[in-house]
């Protein structure tokens, strides 16, 4: 197993530990955090067919999981 492969798994075991801290202590906001990583973790995989750098490819996906976080916590805020 490539040390690149080896710290994806690492990371997304600590995103994944994130969202469930946010669900199971009732904390939305941590929980779309941790959603937003993995959003950001899943995009950079998905377009890795496509080429481009890792930096590009961690660019849009962690982009993408950052607004998603941004939009999910304002919901958060304003519907409950």
């Amino acid at each position: 197993m490539s040390a690149y492969t080896l710290l994806q798994l690492v990371e997304v075991v600590v995103f994944s530990a994130v969202l469930l801290y946010g669900v199971l202590s009732r904390r939305p906001s941590i929980a779309v955090l941790g959603g937003g990583f993995l959003i950001g973790k899943a995009v950079l995989n998905i377009l890795a067919p496509e080429g481009g750098s890792v930096y590009r490819r961690s660019l849009i996906g962690y982009g993408l999981g950052g607004l998603y976080t941004l939009l999910g916590i304002a919901a958060v805020h304003f519907l409950t």
